[in-house]
Protein backbone atom coordinates (compact mmCIF):
# COMPACT_ATOMS: atom_id res chain seq x y z
CA UNK A 1 0.00 0.00 0.00
CA UNK A 2 3.58 2.36 -0.21
CA UNK A 3 2.33 5.86 -1.79
CA UNK A 4 -0.83 4.72 -2.22
CA UNK A 5 -3.11 8.15 -2.97
CA UNK A 6 -6.81 9.39 -2.83
CA UNK A 7 -8.39 12.27 -4.77
CA UNK A 8 -11.57 14.18 -3.24
CA UNK A 9 -14.24 14.19 -6.07
CA UNK A 10 -16.13 16.48 -3.95
CA UNK A 11 -15.46 19.12 -1.18
CA UNK A 12 -15.59 17.92 2.45
CA UNK A 13 -15.50 19.68 6.07
CA UNK A 14 -13.85 17.61 8.60
CA UNK A 15 -15.01 18.46 12.45
CA UNK A 16 -12.54 16.49 14.71
CA UNK A 17 -12.98 16.85 18.60
CA UNK A 18 -9.92 19.03 19.66
CA UNK A 19 -9.71 20.88 16.26
CA UNK A 20 -10.81 23.21 14.61
CA UNK A 21 -13.07 22.77 11.76
CA UNK A 22 -10.74 21.55 8.26
CA UNK A 23 -11.77 21.86 4.75
CA UNK A 24 -10.57 20.17 1.94
CA UNK A 25 -11.52 20.92 -1.97
CA UNK A 26 -11.96 18.91 -4.74
CA UNK A 27 -9.10 17.45 -5.89
CA UNK A 28 -7.38 16.96 -2.91
CA UNK A 29 -5.04 14.59 -2.84
CA UNK A 30 -4.12 12.43 0.62
CA UNK A 31 -1.64 9.63 1.13
CA UNK A 32 -3.86 6.22 2.39
CA UNK A 33 -2.59 5.11 5.30
CA UNK A 34 -4.64 1.81 6.58
CA UNK A 35 -7.11 0.47 4.28
CA UNK A 36 -9.88 -1.49 5.56
CA UNK A 37 -13.46 -3.63 4.81
CA UNK A 38 -15.55 -0.35 5.84
CA UNK A 39 -12.95 2.71 6.18
CA UNK A 40 -9.63 3.96 4.93
CA UNK A 41 -7.30 6.09 7.15
CA UNK A 42 -5.87 8.90 5.07
CA UNK A 43 -3.02 11.61 5.50
CA UNK A 44 -3.03 14.89 4.44
CA UNK A 45 0.52 16.77 3.68
CA UNK A 46 0.12 19.33 6.83
CA UNK A 47 -0.01 15.37 8.84
CA UNK A 48 -3.95 15.40 10.19
CA UNK A 49 -5.52 12.16 9.54
CA UNK A 50 -9.30 11.09 9.28
CA UNK A 51 -10.88 8.39 8.18
CA UNK A 52 -12.84 8.51 5.12
CA UNK A 53 -16.28 5.42 4.92
CA UNK A 54 -15.29 2.83 1.60
CA UNK A 55 -18.69 3.39 0.65
CA UNK A 56 -18.02 6.70 -0.96
CA UNK A 57 -15.22 5.38 -3.34
CA UNK A 58 -16.41 6.53 -6.23
CA UNK A 59 -19.10 8.67 -5.03
CA UNK A 60 -16.45 11.18 -2.25
CA UNK A 61 -13.29 9.91 -3.77
CA UNK A 62 -11.25 7.53 -5.32
CA UNK A 63 -7.80 5.72 -5.90
CA UNK A 64 -5.55 7.31 -7.78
Amino acid sequence: MDNQLIELLEAIQIDKEGCETIRFNEGSLFKVIHDSDSHILVKADSGFTFTLAQVGQNKLWHYL
